[in-house]
């Protein structure tokens, strides 16, 4: 058998070796070992310390674990200046247990979600003890909910569905041991669902994965995402083609006769939806708009923790007018910097609301709810059910390359648009129509040279 203070001052030396200063073991009176870190600030006896009972037993059997142990969380405190015990904490993270079918409970910590109700003020007192039962836990850890910033009511809904299902999965017994396992899992518990929709869902499971990994220290070999190929087996054979998936555009007429009988019959509404056509807007963006010298500026509504910090000056929009309308545009903005007319009562509501719930969303949600009930709308989704009120601004892409003898690049367009050029051609610049088609090379036709 080994002397106690054999093989304890054996540990010790290999400690003091391996890691350097600042970093010493004993055992506790509950057999557990204790890790202490003394920050190397120069100050003697004065320096910060802090400690962290790990897990493992104090015991010379437990030597190799108690290095392991340190290895890993070294850097993190160092080099990354996180806590011990946050660090501790991811450490404990890596590994299964001593049961196989123990429960991966440390994915609760970062996926908590916010309760919709507790975002708001609220005279209701369960209401406000569930947010605030909220703010509290979720201030312990960095959540992953963090990086979907500006979402709509209905995207955060959906995103909470999916991290529920993801933690109902993840914390079975037995509990899955893999990321392709758990992936697996998940995709066998829905019942009939469209493959599109599947697929949302492993995209945003394999999202979260991933966020385990790169924040949170989970062991990436054990939970990294199952490629592309067996994803696509699980998603299943979608019907829809690639084309089908498209947003079609307004046409031309249609736009014209809805802000012909708007303009008659509600302002506020022909003011928003003259806007988002005719500058090419994101609904949401109606919150960021700014006239400046007759010039139109948008604002930022993406945000997200990689980008929140990063200042970034508003975009330049420019109208796209209809033919035999081509000062449209600029009435309209002077309408809009007059404040003769305001945006729709409920878009200015939720527009009030943004700071306070953190999000852009529910602004072209409360515009879409308005624009639906229109009866003009109605008749022109009627005879396309494919057109969303996300149509009005594809519109105004449409026209770019479309609407002129002179098109405009997919850069100059997906500038204007707010976006880039690989995001223009996947989703804006694709969709066509044969008139479109045979209108395009009639003009090509008339225009033609010998080479």
């Amino acid at each position: 058998m080994i002397s106690k203070d054999l093989w304890v001052s054996g540990l010790r030396r290999s400690i003091g070796s391996n890691f350097g200063k600042g970093w010493r073991v004993i055992g506790e009176a509950s057999g557990l070992t204790k890790l202490t870190y003394v920050y190397q600030e120069f100050k003697g006896v004065g320096n910060k310390k802090t400690a962290k009972t790990l897990p493992i037993k104090w015991e010379p059997t437990s030597q190799v674990e108690i290095l392991k142990a340190i290895e890993f969380i070294k850097p993190l405190v160092v080099e990354k200046n996180l806590t011990l015990n946050e660090a501790a904490r991811r450490w404990k993270a890596q590994f299964i247990g001593e049961e196989k079918t123990a429960p991966n409970k440390n994915w609760n910590d970062f996926l908590l979600i916010p309760p919709l109700k507790g975002r708001l003020k609220t005279d209701k007192e369960e209401d406000r003890k569930n947010y605030a039962a909220y703010k509290k836990e979720a201030a312990k850890v960095d959540q992953f909910m963090t990086t979907k910033q500006g979402l709509s009511r209905k995207t955060e809904k959906d995103w909470g569905r999916r991290i529920n299902r993801f933690l109902e999965v993840m914390n079975k017994k037995p509990a899955p041991n893999t990321g392709t396992q758990l992936i697996k899992l998940c995709a066998e518990n829905f019942g009939e669902i469209e493959p599109d929709e599947k697929k949302r869902y492993l995209d945003a499971w394999c999202e979260i994965l991933q966020y385990g990994i790169t924040r949170h220290s989970m062991n990436e070999k054990r939970w990294q995402t199952p490629d592309e190929d067996y994803r696509k087996e699980l998603i299943g054979k979608s019907n829809r083609t690639e084309d089908d998936k498209l947003t079609p555009y307004v046409e031309e007429s249609d736009l014209l006769n809805l802000l012909d009988s708007l303009e008659s019959t509600n302002k506020e509404l022909f003011l928003a939806t003259a806007l988002i056509s005719l500058f090419g807007l994101r609904l949401s963006e109606l919150a960021v708009l700014t006239v400046h010298d007759g010039n139109l500026y948008v604002g930022h509504i993406k945000k997200n923790v990689n980008t929140s910090s990063k200042r970034r000056e508003p975009r330049r929009a420019f109208a796209m007018d209809l033919v035999g309308k081509t000062s449209l545009g600029a009435n309209v903005l002077r309408l809009y910097e007059s404040g003769v007319v305001k945006l729709p009562k409920a878009v200015l509501n939720q527009i009030e609301k943004v700071q306070e719930k953190n999000t852009y969303g529910d602004v072209g949600q409360a515009y879409v709810q308005i624009l639906e009930r229109n009866e003009v709308w109605k008749n022109i989704v009627k005879n396309n059910t494919d057109i969303t009120p996300y149509s009005l601004r594809h519109r105004f892409a449409h026209q770019c390359h479309k609407g002129s003898t002179v098109p405009l690049s997919v850069k100059d367009a997906a500038a204007a648009m707010g976006h880039t050029p690989t995001t223009h051609m996947n989703f804006y610049a694709r969709y066509t129509t044969e008139l479109s088609v045979a209108k395009a090379f009639e003009r090509h036709l008339e225009n033609r040279i010998a080479v």
